[in-house]
């Protein structure tokens, strides 16, 4: 396990800060909120981002790398789903939530943390 910085706890503390700031919904998109998180809990960035979603269900990809995303890829068409990840987890699990009928609804880039945050309904 990686140690984590204070740079690093408070970048994801200030982008977690900055959704509850807009308001989930302007993240998201007016008409929905998220069903479901994905997100990395060895990003401190990505764990502050699914903090900002409680009562939401999270998926955490440190550990589905090893169950062969076996978690994403049992999401079906229940909703909208938000992630905080990096560009490669991105593209896989948007490439398996596009064949469930989900759509991107927007996309963020976070260069400082080398993470994307997104959001598909």
């Amino acid at each position: 396990m990686s140690a984590v910085s204070r740079r690093q706890v408070l970048g994801g503390v200030a982008l977690a800060g900055a959704v509850g700031a807009l308001g989930v919904r302007q993240f998201v998109g007016p008409e929905k909120v998220p069903r479901i998180v994905i997100y990395d809990s060895r990003k401190p960035t990505s764990r502050a981002f699914a903090h900002g979603f409680a009562g939401v269900r999270q998926i955490d990809l440190a550990g589905e790398h090893s169950r062969n995303w076996s978690s994403v890829r049992a999401i079906r068409r229940d909703g909208p789903v938000a992630g905080m990840t990096s560009w490669n987890d991105y593209v896989a699990a948007r490439s398996w939530l596009e064949e469930r009928g989900l759509r991107l609804r927007s996309e963020q880039r976070d260069p400082t943390h080398d993470l994307i945050a997104w959001a598909m309904a």
